[in-house]
């Protein structure tokens, strides 16, 4: 079902010993090679369903792509009596087609390998024909979505960048990183526009930018990454846990986005506060049955991946069952999920899907950090 003939994969024999020695943060896209897939989703905690919820996922997401090769949070790309209804009124076309492409990247789906490569590459063709010039990915963002959209189209150019070599998407994705790093607060942080004041919220979606392009070999100074950690520094509570802002109380939805951002910033399972956090959101905050909060479940479960153990198994074992189960397998709906929580309210149901896909991907959607794997 994954082009995996397709002439354009690397060698087989080369991905396996690449996966096998790869170490820290700069290889971890390298699972994703659809011939590899089955070896890792068993050995990760993945099964055969929730390979079959991705697949109904992605297909529900290329259903719904407009003619034009995006992707809209306000409306669908429907056939004639369609009642996909989305209620997503918070980010636009840019933003929703950049969560969009996230979960097919995650799936080793690029626009050159895939079955849906022509999804893929007429999706990078809307961003990049919608870039900015000075590097910006938001184009028409307004209020509190600007960053949040420009993060997350960063993302896609990085990884698709690095996972196909494609030098077409070089100058375009080194010029987002540069837009990033100009819009860092003196203090370390992001918020909605450049140059305001940090939130944790939007800060993570940067980090994950600026991490995927260092992986991409693209250029990010290390005195934007010291910054990002001096920001998380100010944001972490007297209880070792983090604040959506310095200074406020902390938030389980923000000390997990956080502590992933630590992990790609050196931190590691037994730098000070971290066992303190998992235990906490592993004793208090477990997915649990709906209305659960998606954003939460995206960033926990990349958190759980890496730190590994128990606090892995225990997180996959809930998360795994509760997606796979409110996933919507009938009428036009089938493949997505009904956004619930308020928050994934205010992204709509594309959103809402796309984030339960990147969920389900994640045994191979980034190699642990902190472990090797052996694949034969």
């Amino acid at each position: 079902d994954f082009d995996t003939n397709n002439p354009n994969l690397p060698d087989i024999d080369s991905v396996k010993r690449r996966i096998n020695e790869a170490t820290g943060t700069n290889k971890t896209i390298l699972a994703r090679d659809p011939r590899v897939r089955k070896q890792i989703v068993s050995r990760e905690g993945g099964t055969s369903a929730t390979e079959a919820a991705v697949a109904r996922g992605l297909a529900w997401l290329a259903k719904h792509q407009s003619p034009n090769g995006n992707w809209s949070l306000h409306k669908f790309n429907d056939s004639p009596g369609c009642t996909c209804e989305n209620q997503g009124q918070v980010i636009t076309d840019m933003g929703a087609t950049s969560l969009a492409l996230l979960p097919f990247l995650g799936a080793g789906q690029t626009h050159i390998v895939g079955i849906y490569k022509d999804h893929v590459r007429e999706g990078i063709n809307y961003l990049l024909d919608n870039q900015i010039r000075d590097g910006d990915l938001s184009f028409g963002a307004r209020g509190n979505t600007r960053l949040y959209t420009h993060g997350q189209g960063t993302i896609v150019l990085c990884e698709a960048l690095m996972m196909t070599g494609d030098r077409r998407l070089r100058n375009p994705a080194q010029e987002a990183v540069n837009f990033i790093v100009k819009s860092q607060h003196a203090a370390g942080g992001w918020r909605y526009n450049p140059g305001q004041a940090g939130d944790t919220s939007v800060v993570g979606w940067q980090v994950m930018a600026l991490q995927s392009a260092h992986a991409a070999g693209l250029i990010v100074p290390n005195q934007t990454l010291n910054k990002a950690n001096q920001y998380l520094n100010q944001a972490q509570t007297s209880d070792s846990l983090y604040g959506y802002q310095p200074g406020g109380s902390s938030t389980y939805v923000m000390t997990a986005e956080a502590l992933l951002c630590r992990f790609y910033l050196g931190y590691n399972q037994k730098s000070p506060g971290v066992e303190y956090g998992i235990n906490y959101l592993i004793k208090n905050r477990l997915p649990s049955k709906p209305p659960f909060n998606m954003y939460y479940m995206y960033y926990g479960t990349q958190l759980m991946h890496h730190y590994g153990g128990q606090p892995w198994k225990t997180w996959n074992a809930q998360m795994r069952d509760l997606l796979i189960a409110s996933q919507k397998t009938n009428g036009h709906r089938a493949g997505s999920w009904t956004p619930v929580e308020n928050h994934d309210r205010a992204g709509g149901r594309l959103y809402t899907t796309a984030m339960a896909i990147c969920c389900l991907e994640v045994y191979y959607r980034h190699l642990p950090i902190f472990r090797e794997l052996d694949i034969q």
